[in-house]
């Protein structure tokens, strides 16, 4: 028959106080109407480890130790756009035989979830400058030279590398702080 249920941790210390002051098993047993044997088990334990508590390292072990969780975290930290993949690769033989699955969920246990960045232009003063000394410069020209102007705004032109999606690995308190670049017009001219 399965075990129903496991006996409080105040009802063992009881169990164990009545043994020390000289009561028999079957006397306990009766006493606090539980079987002989657990009244027993309970006693050979406290014998045993000096304690009733349950003891550590029941179940299965957790493949990712704290060492190896606390290696994880650093790599997002110093790279947040760092792949679990990567991190993989990174880490070799010293992370085992662990799955992307195990990496992605020590990052969120970890608090780090995968986001967008920030999309935030990288315009500077001398960018407006260059774009103000640009329109001076034109200010004469005819209709015909701006027809053979070509906006980047009108086609897919890929200035800075690809347009993938890219996640960044960030806490959820912390706006991600890494700045990208956004699809800003710059002027092609053709002849």
């Amino acid at each position: 028959m399965a075990k129903a249920k496991e006996l409080t941790e105040d009802l063992r210390l009881r169990i164990v106080a009545a043994h020390k002051s000289g009561k028999g098993y079957k006397t306990i047993s009766k006493c606090f109407e539980v079987p002989v044997a657990t009244v027993q088990s309970i006693i050979k334990k406290y014998k045993t480890f000096r304690t009733v508590k349950n003891l550590r390292g029941r179940g299965r072990k957790p493949k990712v130790t704290p060492v190896l969780a606390r290696r994880i975290v650093r790599e997002i930290k110093k790279n947040p756009r760092i792949t679990t993949k990567a991190i993989l690769m990174n880490l070799g033989s010293a992370g085992g035989n662990i799955s992307r699955q195990t990496v992605q969920r020590t990052l969120h246990t970890a608090g780090f979830h995968g986001r967008r960045p920030r999309r935030t232009p990288l315009l500077q003063i001398r960018h407006t400058k260059a774009c103000l000394a640009f329109a001076n410069a034109h200010l004469d020209k005819k209709e015909d030279f701006w027809s053979s102007v070509l906006w980047s705004d009108e086609t897919k032109i890929e200035l800075f590398g690809h347009n993938d999606v890219a996640f960044i690995w960030c806490k959820k308190e912390k706006p991600s702080t890494l700045r990208t670049p956004s699809p800003l017009s710059y002027m092609v001219v053709g002849t």
